[in-house]
């Protein structure tokens, strides 16, 4: 018997484009470790992340720092 953590997830086909608009200078570090999972190095810099839980999760927790858009 298989177990559930074994299932095939569904991949989503969504993408967000996030553009780091605040510097991460002075953040929490969480905040800033939320920044570069996201792929973020420096301001004004635009990355194309995959629309799961997870990303949402950390664009949510620095939503004061980042622009979103769907594509």
């Amino acid at each position: 018997r298989r177990s559930k953590r074994f299932e095939d997830k569904t991949v989503s086909t969504k993408q967000l484009n996030v553009t780091l608009c605040k510097s991460l200078n002075g953040r929490l570090p969480q905040h800033q470790a939320c920044a570069r999972g996201l792929g973020l190095r420096r301001m004004w810099q635009t990355v194309s992340v995959a629309d799961t839980p997870e990303n949402r999760g950390m664009i949510n927790k620095i939503y004061y720092m980042v622009q979103v858009q769907e594509q």
